[in-house]
C-alpha cells in the first residue's frame, strides 16, 4: 500500500499551520499536527523621493526683432523721470528680471530702439545707461531735449 498525505495549509498573521496526516496513522495514532513557524521578511519600504527646492531661472528676455518703433528711435537721448530716486536697468524686459544698475532721476539714457510690448507690464525699452546695457519702463523716460 502506497503512503497518501493530506497538506492543508493556511496562512494567518505571517504564520503557516500545516496540518499533516498521513495514512497509515489516521486509523491507529489518530491525526498527528505538525506547526511550523514562518517569518515572511516585511517588504522593504521605499522612502518617498523628497523634492530639493531650486530656485527658477528668471525668464529669457523676449525680444522681438521688429521694426524700429517710431515711438522710441534708436540712439536717441531720453530722460528719467518720475522716479523717487533711481529707475532700475534690468537684464530683460519685466520685474523678474536681475537689476543690472540704475539711471537717477533726470539723467538721461540712449536708447537702442528695442521695445517689448508686455500684455501685463507695458513698454519697456532696452536702454545704454551709465555703461550698463539693459531694460527699462518706458513710462519713467521722456524724451530729452
Amino acid at each position: 500500500m502506497g503512503v497518501r498525505a493530506i497538506v492543508f495549509c493556511v496562512a494567518v498573521a505571517g504564520l503557516a499551520f500545516v496540518a499533516l496526516s498521513l495514512a497509515g496513522f489516521v486509523s491507529t495514532w489518530g491525526f498527528d499536527w505538525v506547526t511550523i513557524e514562518s517569518e515572511e521578511p516585511e517588504p522593504e519600504s521605499t522612502p518617498e523621493p523628497t523634492s530639493t527646492p531650486t530656485e527658477a531661472p528668471p525668464p529669457a528676455p523676449v525680444v522681438a526683432e521688429l521694426e524700429i518703433d517710431p515711438r522710441y528711435p534708436p540712439d536717441t537721448q531720453w530722460r528719467v523721470f518720475d522716479v523717487p530716486s533711481a529707475l532700475n536697468v534690468r537684464a530683460g524686459p519685466s520685474t523678474a528680471h536681475e537689476v543690472l544698475g540704475t539711471a537717477s532721476l533726470d539723467s538721461t539714457v540712449t536708447l537702442t530702439g528695442q521695445v517689448v510690448e508686455s500684455p501685463t507690464s507695458g513698454t519697456w525699452v532696452q536702454v545704454h545707461a551709465n555703461a550698463v546695457s539693459g531694460w527699462v519702463f518706458a513710462a519713467y523716460l521722456t524724451p530729452a531735449g
